[in-house]
């Protein structure tokens, strides 16, 4: 149920810890020295206040009743009537009452709705009535009564049982097998059997930990408690350099387990199976007679599920990003490789206009401790290899090191500012490269996405205000624009809390550019955009509640290089021509219709003609896009592969086979994969090297413009 971001991975010891219940005395104190040090060190500084009260009590029934199914409309304003305003005053006296009544109400409904379930299954349901059932409603009033809560629960096992018929039904023949049909009755049955066992099952740590979330999520998104059991993975996946697993960095959103980022090199990554936003409903490991379903489970729970011994398959049900149908995958688990999660740099050399050109890749997954050594080293090689022009590829880097940001933006200018960093108590800081000299002086640009988040923002950021680089990708990247601090509660300064106290997570500052405003919210923009599905997700900064607002501050002194401004009308006007030639391009566009009309109609049909209709379409135009494809002539050009170990010891180049053509498979997500640790030259990367091309033959038509500091 918490938005909590955790490393899948499985270690090669086993790890198990026994989970000592807090008593009522430490979950009082835990409570009180949470809520008196989030109120004192977090940005925001408003202190526990009514409004924050109102927002804790909203935090609190959001992260029990994501879906707004289990609580009454009446409920809801029953608590609020007597918490909304009073909360913050519970939280100082460590008083547990209102965690203990919201919680017991929430058991008492979801009991009530779990016999609805039931009772439902064991009606017909009539699949030719042209029904619509609302997927997300996190934003939906609670329903009204008993009658209109009834009425939602018959549509959501609905539409359960009829992603079974058409699961079980692959190829359209209308006849799946009855006996199946009558088990997947009994498996959505026990699912919400379990769901409720394991709401009631919950310890007095567990409840402690959705009531302190939400109380820190009250000031805003990135502030967590973390409990006990979270701060002993956190510290293992922090120290433990072996690690097995699938190798996905995962979250639990709106009651989901969400897959953030697939770690490059990993068994999921090469799997080619599962993305970024898919979301895992169950798991099934060897010798399980069924898949165990992940709906309401803790994050924990949900990672021992998933580790496992080296080379055993661990089978999960996914539920694609963008799409509302399930489907089974297999991943072998193995020992993640850390190497492949550096920095790689890839050199294409081609013909244009008769002459022999090479252009160089630099891709960085993160900001990894010592990441900017490996990119300094990678530079020197494509220097070496006499490339024309260099892209730093950061659309799938979500972040890292502040430091290791600002010596990656040193490497291409020659002292100056990076970033400004303010802290709770508005004091300003200016940060910046504070070692002389340039390490790479031509043609740079920076690809961005929306998964361009944090550290990736501060390079486009600098290097755009100085002038640098050519920033090219998404209208905006993440927006992410603020720093977070953990703190252990078992310190001495907090007396007698216990080694069993936790952690509290907290923004403590804010970035800010250069030029005085800030990534927060409003992300980079990019000087050449391209489309792209990706930003018509809902994936940003501003779209989670209590996100930091956006403001600016005083602008620092520095030279303005002045590199990309006098060619960004001609890179545009080049760039948007191949756009509109490129059918791949038309392709995105297309799907871009599709994403957007999925944002503004949540709905999925509950009419089974209408939803093997919209398979079938689906099936149609993928398996037409993939025959293009496979037509096309394929471009006469040589590609090559120097990664750090290969660089440091001056191996020579490997030499790469041409990328294969994309294949799209019908339940494919409409979000682009991480790539980041194959060669692959899709659309917007091969675009964003033709926009680098240009650049290059602009700056030697106008070699005084493209050097004027």
């Amino acid at each position: 149920m918490k938005r909590y971001i955790t490393i899948c991975f499985a270690l090669m010891l086993s790890a198990s810890f026994t989970r000592a219940d807090l008593t009522e005395a430490q979950s009082k104190k835990i409570t009180q020295a949470v809520g008196r040090l989030i109120s004192q060190i977090h940005y925001r500084q408003t202190g526990l206040t009514d409004e924050i009260a109102g927002h804790h009590l909203d935090r609190y029934l959001n992260l029990l009743d994501f879906s707004h199914m289990i609580f009454l409309q009446s409920d809801v304003e029953a608590l609020t009537k007597k918490y909304g305003t009073s909360l913050d005053d519970h939280v100082k006296m460590g008083n547990p009452r209102p965690s203990s009544e919201i919680y017991a109400l929430f058991i008492k409904r979801l009991t009530e709705r779990q016999q609805w379930v039931d009772e439902i299954l064991k009606g017909k349901f009539d699949f030719t009535k042209k029904e619509r059932f609302l997927t997300v409603r996190t934003k939906e009033p609670w329903p009204k009564d008993n009658a209109a809560a009834r009425k939602l629960w018959h549509s959501r096992i609905k539409l359960e049982v009829l992603n079974d018929i058409l699961a079980l039904d692959k190829r359209d023949t209308g006849k799946a097998d009855p006996k199946k049909l009558a088990e997947s009755r009994k498996k959505i049955s026990r699912r919400y059997e379990r769901l409720l066992k394991r709401m009631k099952d919950n310890g007095r740590d567990d409840k402690l930990d959705l009531y302190l979330s939400a109380l820190t999520r009250a000031f805003d998104p990135h502030s967590d408690y973390m409990s006990p059991i979270d701060a002993k993975n956190f510290r293992i996946n922090s120290i433990d350099m072996q690690l097995t697993g699938i190798g996905a960095v995962l979250t639990t959103d709106e009651g989901y387990t969400k897959i953030v980022r697939i770690m490059p090199g990993g068994p999921a990554g090469k799997s080619g199976l599962i993305h970024a936003n898919d979301k895992i409903i169950a798991v099934k490991n060897p010798g399980d007679k069924e898949a165990t379903d992940l709906l309401d489970m803790g994050i924990n729970d949900v990672v021992q599920l998933i580790r496992g011994k080296k080379d055993t398959i661990v089978e999960l049900t996914i539920i694609p990003a963008g799409k509302s149908e399930s489907k089974i995958i297999k991943i072998t688990r193995d020992v993640v490789k850390l190497e492949d999660s550096l920095a790689k740099a890839y050199i294409i050399e081609r013909k244009v206009n008769g002459k022999t050109e090479k252009l160089g890749i630099l891709n960085l997954p993160g900001f990894y401790s010592k990441c900017s050594d490996h990119c300094r080293t990678l530079i020197e090689r494509l220097k070496k290899e006499k490339v024309d022009g260099i892209v730093i590829d950061l659309r799938m880097n979500g972040g890292g090191i502040l430091q290791e940001s600002i010596k990656l933006t040193g490497l291409f200018i020659d002292l100056g500012p990076v970033v400004q960093v303010k802290d709770y108590q508005g004091k300003n800081k200016v940060l910046g490269d504070t070692r002389r000299g340039i390490v790479y002086d031509g043609p740079l640009v920076v690809a961005v996405s929306p998964m361009s988040a944090s550290a990736s923002e501060i390079v486009a950021a600098a290097l755009q205000d100085h002038g640098r680089a050519v920033i090219v990708g998404t209208e905006t990247t993440h927006g992410k624009g603020t720093v977070q601090q953990i703190l252990p509660l078992n310190r001495r300064i907090f007396a007698n809390l216990g080694d069993d106290s936790g952690q509290l997570k907290f923004t403590i500052s804010k970035f800010y550019r250069i030029n005085g405003s800030t990534t927060q919210r409003l992300g980079v923009l990019s000087d050449v955009e391209l489309p792209s599905v990706f930003e018509h997700l809902g994936m940003g900064e501003a779209e989670l509640p209590r996100a930091l607002e956006a403001d600016k501050i005083k602008k620092v002194t520095y030279k303005e290089l002045n590199r990309v401004e006098p060619f960004l009308t001609s890179l545009r006007k080049s760039s948007a021509k191949r756009v509109k030639e490129i059918l791949e391009f038309n392709y995105i566009n297309e799907d871009i219709v599709r994403a957007k009309k999925r944002l503004t109609d949540k709905t999925v049909s509950l009419n089974e003609a209408e939803r093997r209709k919209e398979r079938a379409e689906n099936k149609t135009r993928i398996e037409t896009r993939n025959k293009e494809r496979s037509g096309r002539k394929q471009p006469a050009e040589k590609y090559f592969e120097i990664d750090v170990k290969g660089a440091e010891a001056d191996k020579p180049l490997k030499k790469l086979a041409a990328p294969k053509p994309k294949i799209e498979k019908a339940d494919s997500p409409p979000v682009p994969q991480d790539d980041s640790n194959t060669f692959t030259l899709d659309a917007t990367l091969r675009e964003t090297l033709d926009i680098l091309s240009d650049y290059i033959r602009l700056r030697d038509v106008l070699p005084n413009v493209s050097r004027r500091e």
